[in-house]
């Protein structure tokens, strides 16, 4: 579904470009009410009890960070919540001071979006 939520009011394509990895958004993302309804509309497509919870916060989350960070060619690190994303870096050098010191365990659990 990439490439679907192309909204020209989102975040992501408002105001000058480019956009600077500290000018974007960061810590706890609540996903827009675009996306909950484009969840509850992709959802209602399987049966019942086809699409699970784990599959629906996926979605939540990767179609957030799609509405906020698509088209400005950032890598974004984060970790998925019930509640949508929480963005711990943007673009190679907010992710390398992430990385450093912490224990190659910890950094498996961290998830990378990519445009």
């Amino acid at each position: 579904m990439p490439g679907e939520i192309i909204d020209s009011n989102a975040p992501s394509l408002q105001g000058k470009l480019p956009k600077r990895p500290e000018d974007l958004p960061h810590g706890l993302i609540t996903p827009p009410e675009f996306v909950r309804q484009l969840v509850a509309k992709e959802k209602a497509k399987f049966p019942p009890g086809r699409v699970t919870v784990e599959i629906e916060e996926q979605w939540l989350n990767d179609w957030t960070l799609q509405y906020y960070f698509d088209c400005l060619g950032y890598e974004v690190l984060y970790r998925r919540t019930p509640q949508g994303p929480e963005v711990l870096a943007v673009g190679f050098d907010e992710m390398q001071a992430v990385y450093k010191g912490m224990p190659l365990e910890e950094q498996h659990k961290l998830n990378i979006w990519m445009w």
